[in-house]
């Protein structure tokens, strides 16, 4: 399956369509809230499958939107349950990869309890920097005020508040990094 940015996978309600395997793109999975918010739930990146709950579901539970141009492969709902009878390894394979993945939704949820916002932001620099501060290039401010459910706005004052403290720079347009002391 090819995807354009903005085009949807499957929507809330939705039958599921297999198990997602993403070749190529990033992914955003979205819920609506009873209050009519969308909430990014989690972001599915290239090698990964996303949605795993959905092969044990009725209906989808988010929307899977294209973030970017993305190619994927829908692994048929039988099929991966019948590997998962048949080849007992790769159960405990895809159980490793749902409690990675269950851990990482756990830190997004104590990363937005987190106060004030420039406390959470340091918290998520220091998440997903290198040794050096720097951020790996495909993580955009955007997808860090998502994260960490706030307004782009909201986060780029924090961020100058940040520089103001030296507690970290910004090398370029879009781009920060953590200072080391």
């Amino acid at each position: 399956v090819a995807l354009e940015p903005g085009q949807s996978l499957f929507r809330q309600g939705d039958n599921p369509p297999g198990l997602p395997f993403l070749t190529d793109g990033r992914m955003d999975l979205l819920r609506h809230t009873e209050a009519g918010r969308c909430v990014r739930i989690h972001v599915a990146r290239t090698g990964e499958t996303f949605a795993e709950a959905s092969i044990f579901a009725e209906t989808c539970h988010c929307d899977a939107i294209a973030a970017e141009s993305s190619r994927l492969r829908l692994l048929p709902k039988r099929s991966v349950l019948e590997a998962f009878e048949t080849q007992p390894a790769l159960g405990h394979v895809f159980s490793l990869h749902l409690a990675q993945s269950l851990m990482a939704s756990r830190r997004l949820l104590e990363l937005r309890a987190i106060t004030p916002l420039t406390e959470r932001i340091l918290a998520r620099l220091s998440d997903l920097s290198d040794a050096t501060g720097a951020l790996p290039r495909d993580t955009s401010l955007i997808s860090i005020a998502a994260d960490l459910d706030v307004t782009p706005p909201a986060l780029y004052r924090a961020i100058a508040a940040l520089e103001k403290l030296g507690l970290l720079t910004r090398p370029e347009r879009g781009r920060v990094r953590l200072t080391l002391k």
